[in-house]
């Protein structure tokens, strides 16, 4: 069955400049759109009407998917954009998350209340992309397709050790205002917070976004962190056997400054059998720098994997 995407005037969702290549214990504050007024609401998704989580990156919540969450609601399907402990909405401070299976909570409750028989298409941004990679090797059979955009994909062949000590290789980046503090001594020093400032926003995450999204960021993002405990860097973090039996979609964003095209590439190179797809002229906040582009690229990567 065509997809809706293609019952909707082109000149408003235009389809995305493609590369295409192959390769290798109360509820929490969720961003949930629901059907516009003149669609029909249903339990279970038809072929034509899908369920979207979208999975935000660090120090964002689910108030970044805000532009692409209207496209997809106004064409009838479901989306779900959880804040992250300690993220968007969510009432914790991030010196209160101690693991990150807690920063993970609010993901993993929207999984497990997806219905049985459903299945998404959980995609995953930037620092997102290792979230959804546990919420795939916890629930293997509620997913139809992962999509990981300029994202950390770890990998049963590629394990998050593997990755950190690849990124360690690359040049660094002046963080310009941004603050970054570290702890820990030796080996072991880590990343234990990260603030975004506004001058660094705007030359390497949001370049190409509109002022008023920069504005926007600025007044909603919150503290960062990364996360290296046991939960994350143990050996079966993802296996093969739940993880790998996923589908997994790879969207690259050529004009990203954080994470290079290269870098990108590389992650899905060390992943074999995942789909790679090229989204020309993105920078790294493409949902609100080509909400319409990607709209058609996510409708066209679900008709696909349904």
């Amino acid at each position: 069955m065509a997809s809706l995407l293609f019952q909707l005037p082109s000149r408003l969702y235009p389809k995305p400049n493609l590369l295409l290549s192959k390769t290798n214990t109360n509820p929490l504050p969720t961003l949930r759109c629901k059907p516009a007024p003149n669609c029909t609401k249903q339990d279970h998704p038809t072929p034509t009407s899908r369920h979207f989580v979208l999975v935000h990156g660090m120090s964002h919540g689910g108030w970044a998917w805000y532009k692409l969450a209207t496209l997809l609601n106004e064409a009838g399907h479901h989306v779900t954009a959880p804040d992250l402990a300690a993220s968007g909405l969510h009432p914790k401070r991030m010196d209160e998350v101690n693991t990150f299976e807690e920063y993970c909570e609010p993901l993993m409750e929207v999984m497990e209340a997806v219905p049985a028989g459903e299945r998404v298409v959980l995609v995953g941004h930037s620092y997102g992309g290792i979230p959804v990679s546990l919420a795939m090797e916890r629930f293997p059979h509620k997913i139809s397709v992962a999509v990981f955009m300029n994202a950390s994909m770890p990998s049963s062949t590629n394990s998050l050790a593997d990755i950190t000590k690849e990124f360690s290789k690359r040049p660094k980046k002046d963080t310009m205002d941004s603050k970054a503090v570290y702890g820990g001594e030796g080996d072991n020093i880590a990343l234990r917070s990260f603030t975004f400032g506004p001058k660094h926003l705007r030359a390497i995450y949001y370049h190409l976004c509109a002022p008023e999204d920069v504005t926007l960021a600025m007044m909603l993002l919150r503290e960062g962190k990364l996360f290296f405990d046991s939960s994350i860097t143990r050996d079966d973090f993802v296996t093969a056997e739940k993880h790998g039996s996923v589908s997994r979609v790879y969207v690259v964003c050529n004009q990203d400054r954080s994470i290079s095209p290269e870098t990108q590439k590389w992650l899905v190179e060390m992943s074999p059998g995942t789909e790679l797809l090229e989204l020309d002229g993105a920078d790294h906040m493409p949902m609100l720098s080509m909400p319409k582009e990607l709209f058609s690229l996510l409708v066209d990567i679900s008709d696909r994997y349904q």
